[in-house]
């Protein structure tokens, strides 16, 4: 065996990168998210419920978690909390925010619903609009949906698709000057923010 040389055994591979995503639901966004999951990814994506569907408690969870899956974010991993805009005042979701930024942890909301960000990878929807409607939007396009139904294999060619249209939407609240964060900001979503983060993450981290 020459000098430098290593079997495949004794290759160096550098630790898989983590992403935790809280998520308000259990069945829906898990399920979205894990399918973002692939062998050779070189990250780990990691959506977690923890019984819980305020948004205090997702960050205080996803700051637990963050210790229990020895996150390290100088070395980019990532923490995030996906939750809905729902009855929750203002001042409750902007304390959150501030809270959630002091630990680095990033926040996914969408207004109304987490289906907004699905309904986007097939239409752009522009006024305000509520969580009832969403889902009669969307059955339009996924007549069987469901919140347990794996839809990723019909999204997945769509998704430039609704990231063009989500940050469409936050470039429209920006020049009216309305609060992402906040009731106000009916339709919007951040997800296509970390499903950005998730594919950069990827691409940088990826195995050959």
């Amino acid at each position: 065996m020459g000098k430098g040389y290593r079997s495949r055994k004794e290759e160096i591979r550098k630790p898989k990168r983590k992403v935790i995503i809280v998520c308000e639901g259990k069945k829906t966004e898990i399920i979205y998210f894990n399918g973002f999951k692939t062998r050779w990814s070189g990250v780990e994506i990691i959506p977690l419920h923890g019984k819980c569907t305020d948004p205090k408690n997702i960050v205080d969870f996803a700051k637990e978690e963050m210790h229990n899956w020895s996150i390290d974010l100088d070395e980019g991993d990532g923490v995030w909390c996906a939750f809905d805009v729902d009855e929750n005042k203002n001042n409750v979701l902007k304390d959150e925010y501030e809270h959630a930024k002091t630990k680095n942890i990033q926040i996914a909301l969408s207004n109304p619903c987490f289906e907004l960000w699905f309904l986007l990878h097939y239409k752009q929807i522009l006024s305000p609009i509520s969580r009832k409607d969403t889902m009669v939007e969307l059955k339009k396009f996924i007549k069987d949906y469901e919140k347990n139904k794996n839809i990723n294999p019909l999204l997945e060619k769509k998704l430039s698709t609704a990231i063009k249209n989500a940050r469409k939407l936050n470039e429209k609240h920006e020049k009216e000057k309305t609060p992402l964060i906040g009731r106000e900001s009916n339709p919007s979503t951040q997800v296509f923010k970390l499903v950005e983060f998730i594919q950069q993450l990827i691409e940088k981290n990826k195995v050959n």
